[in-house]
């Protein structure tokens, strides 16, 4: 059985070590208690401004002049829009190659289309050697004729 002074010794030491962690923890957080310490305070800092309001309006307006312009304005011409000179099929040729040549794996992979890795390089080399090869017009052929298929056969109905 422990004698009466080792608990109350016991019991000190517990009761310090609290203690003493309660008050680095708030010697810790003393700095966020103080008022407008850093960004961090809420409360707006009240500030004089030694400019009248008619200079700030003059200030503004002449700003204004020579200001850019905001988005499309009636005495701006618009650009053409560009448009893509690829057919239908062209696309959808193009997207099976590269389904066919793994970019589409390594796009929808867990590393993503990361250039560095060699399975990224290698199927992009694969794609270029089938975007050369006679395939990709086979293919352009091929979706065109389904497309003027598909067209024939919905203006029979």
């Amino acid at each position: 059985m422990k004698s009466s002074s080792t608990t109350r010794t016991a019991r000190i030491t517990r009761i310090l070590g609290t203690a003493t962690v309660a008050a680095l923890l708030a010697i810790a957080s003393a700095p966020s208690l103080a008022g407008n310490y850093a960004e961090g305070d809420p409360r707006p800092v009240p500030f004089a401004s030694s400019t009248t309001r008619a200079v700030v309006t003059a200030d503004a307006q002449q700003w204004l002049k020579s200001a850019p312009t905001q988005g499309y304005t009636d005495g701006l011409a618009q650009q053409a829009a560009v448009v893509s000179a690829n057919s239908r099929a062209a696309v959808a040729a193009d997207t099976r190659l590269w389904i066919r040549s793994g970019l589409a794996a390594q796009q929808n992979g867990e590393a993503g289309a990361d250039t560095t890795r060699s399975a990224y390089r290698q199927a992009v080399a694969e794609y270029d050697k089938l975007r050369a090869s006679p395939a990709y017009g086979a293919l352009v052929e091929q979706f065109t004729s389904r497309q003027a298929a598909a067209q024939s056969h919905t203006a029979v109905r």
